[in-house]
């Protein structure tokens, strides 16, 4: 069977005869068409490839364009360092890099701003932390954040509150001649000439300078200049501190105690508070006031309150003697 199968064929191929051949001419020709064909899609398939790259590559620039262009509205807004809580005199703010405004109570200060007082300015600030700074006249300070602030100029008065502790209310002060740092006190810091002063009226202050850091305590004035440190008696309640009530900031004595009253005048005046007996320290922790004392310095506000009860003071060095009314 399969004998008969390829007998069959090849008798088949014999009546076929061979396969004409195609001219060269015509070969050629079809060679050519099939190359250029090909190349074109090749051609095409590579354009195709350089199209999706610039594409990729526009749309990453576009997105970075705009993504830099709508930066600034992504940008959070610098944080309220402070709140003006008094102004007296010529004091301003920069609003702007070059451009300064007047300052009035109320208004806020945010980290980068800078604050800066005329020869008739002072100025009281209220943290967020509960530090409060003033400002004396011809003072320049700059908000770096929170808890950091650049004295170029002047003079600064930082209260971080009667009972602070030192890691409560982190407050730095920088200065060109060094840093100020509070461990829970008031404390006065002062460029003079190049040099800086750094009076303690309450607590303890470090203060860093080129070369070592020193430590000062209530009652004591370190002063640095050229790298030196010497130190000096300064009384609680002694004229050097006098501006500072200059610009006290309000204190509001509706609901208050008698006995609140007079820790505060006594607190912002350098002295401390006596009572001349246990009934009488009883009587000013029972009686309350009402009405403002909003403009008045404490030593005038301590007479216009205790007009109105029956307890008078009288001071004598640095204290405040509190006794029953004399008729």
């Amino acid at each position: 069977m399969e004998d008969r199968d390829e007998h069959d064929i090849a008798r088949l191929l014999k009546n076929v005869g061979a396969r004409s051949q195609p001219a060269t001419q015509a070969a050629a020709e079809v060679r050519a068409a099939v190359e250029a064909e090909w190349r074109s899609v090749v051609s095409a398939r590579r354009q195709r490839r350089r199209f999706t790259g610039w594409a990729a590559a526009a749309g990453i620039a576009v997105a970075a364009v705009g993504a830099w262009v709508a930066r600034p509205l992504y940008l959070p807004e610098p944080a309220t360092v402070a709140t003006v809580a008094r102004v007296v005199g010529e004091v301003q703010i920069e609003s702007s890099r070059g451009q300064w405004t007047r300052v009035a109570a109320g208004d806020t200060v945010r980290a980068g701003a800078a604050v800066r007082t005329g020869s008739d300015g002072r100025a009281a600030l209220d943290l967020p932390s509960g530090v409060r700074v003033r400002l004396d006249t011809g003072t320049a300070l700059a908000f770096n954040s929170l808890e950091d602030a650049s004295m170029s100029r002047g003079a600064v008065y930082v209260d971080s509150g009667s009972d602070a502790a030192p890691n409560a209310a982190r407050f730095v002060l920088e200065t060109p001649a060094g840093d100020v740092r509070h461990l829970g006190t008031q404390y006065e810091a002062r460029l003079d000439d190049g040099g800086l002063r750094v009076g303690i009226r309450e607590g303890r202050v470090e203060v860093s300078g080129r070369r070592a850091s020193v430590i000062g305590a209530a009652g004591e004035v370190l002063a640095l200049r050229d790298g030196q440190v010497t130190r000096s008696a300064l009384a609680p309640n002694a004229s050097a501190w006098n501006w500072v009530t200059d610009v006290t900031p309000p204190f509001s004595i509706e609901g208050r105690t008698v006995d609140e009253f007079l820790t505060w005048a006594g607190r912002e005046t350098g002295r401390r508070v006596v009572y001349a007996s246990p009934d009488v320290e009883r009587l000013a922790k029972s009686v309350t006031l009402n009405g403002t004392v909003d403009g008045l310095p404490p030593q005038q506000a301590v007479a216009a309150v205790l007009a109105t009860t029956s307890l008078e003071t009288t001071v004598v060095d640095g204290s405040i003697e509190v006794g029953h009314a004399r008729h």
